[in-house]
């Protein structure tokens, strides 16, 4: 990995404005590294018609489909294999290929996680509890280690999930002010497991992955009303993050809010399904997401979800793709918490 330009990256991200004269230039830069050192991503683009020396805005910078990351032989990483010092999977059963997101180090993942959390105005954590699987316990799932990263003073006892699934309650919420972090489907099966679990006034719920489970189909608006009732917190104290595996950093969304935001290190496209082209203002299409924390591997990511953007670095998620397969961390939750 490029010393000087992760050291710039880390910068701007922690708010040196002169590291990079715009957006453009940094995007352009990651990319040309990428199409360079990345050859599964370089012979992607050159498939396209894309080769590094012709891009002068990063809206040309052509996005990979998340499907890439399956491929072991191939993975889409800019360093030899034998320098991976950490990976990530996506979540899945144990019939299906699962994606699996390599790093030379996490300090640039570790730095988007803080940072964004800090740019995008989010709630200091001061009593966290974690309705999860511990570090060592789910040592290769991004979202537990973006837990842990959040709060590195966590003690064992906050984490909520054991190896077998069992959720252990034992010593919360106790009677100050808690944030509760969970994936959408474990806050679904507490709700109804255990009775009403009222939290101290100024409590708030971290909640990610989708509501459309093995289980249970059901829309946000209706999950939130109902964790709200169960916790007895308001609405609007209930906050969405949306990341996958295969980026760096997230966006995040309080229920009063439009839609996701994130960082300035990131930006979105929404791209027509039926042409290819970006879709008009409004209009739905599918997502795509330039993160430049991603700089290992690769910055431009296809999802396989609906949006309609709303600003550079915002959208209002529409929900997956139906024809596509059931993924994310609410499904880990899932599979884990209903194995007995």
């Amino acid at each position: 990995m490029p010393a000087l330009l992760k050291q710039r990256l880390l910068d701007w991200m922690g708010g040196d404005s002169s590291a990079f004269a715009s957006f453009n230039e940094a995007a352009l830069e990651v990319f040309a590294y990428q199409f360079e050192h990345n050859a599964s991503y370089r012979h992607y683009c050159e498939a396209r018609g894309v080769t590094g020396a012709r891009l002068t805005d990063w809206n040309e910078i052509p996005a990979l489909p998340t499907d890439a990351f399956k491929f072991p032989a191939h993975q889409p990483r800019c360093f030899p294999a034998e320098n991976a010092t950490r990976y990530f999977l996506t979540s899945g059963t144990t019939r299906e290929v699962r994606g699996r997101h390599e790093f030379e180090d996490l300090e640039l993942y570790e730095r988007s996680i803080l940072a964004g959390w800090s740019q995008l105005g989010l709630p200091e954590i001061r009593n966290p509890w974690f309705l999860s699987q511990s570090p060592s316990d789910a040592p290769n799932s991004s979202l537990v280690h973006m837990f842990e990263v959040l709060d590195r003073s966590i003690a064992s006892e906050r984490w909520m999930i054991d190896l077998e699934g069992h959720i252990d309650t034992s010593g919360f919420p106790g009677k100050a002010p808690v944030e509760l972090f969970s994936t959408a489907l474990a806050l679904l099966k507490w709700t109804e497991c255990n009775g009403p679990t009222p939290l101290a006034e100024g409590s708030w719920i971290f909640e990610t992955g989708g509501y459309k489970g093995l289980r249970e189909t059901m829309e946000p608006e209706r999950f939130r009303e109902k964790v709200a009732a169960h916790f007895s917190i308001p609405v609007n104290r209930i906050l969405n993050e949306y990341s996958m595996t295969e980026l760096s950093s997230q966006f995040y969304r309080w229920p009063d809010e439009e839609g996701h935001r994130g960082p300035h290190w990131t930006r979105i496209r929404v791209i027509n399904p039926e042409t290819g082209a970006p879709a008009g203002d409004g209009e739905p299409g599918y997502l795509e997401i330039l993160d430049l924390a991603n700089l290992g591997s690769v910055a431009a990511i296809r999802t396989q979800d609906l949006a309609i953007a709303r600003g550079p670095s915002s959208f209002t998620l529409l929900g997956r793709d139906p024809g596509a397969l059931p993924r994310g961390c609410s499904r880990a939750a899932d599979d884990l918490l209903n194995q007995r």
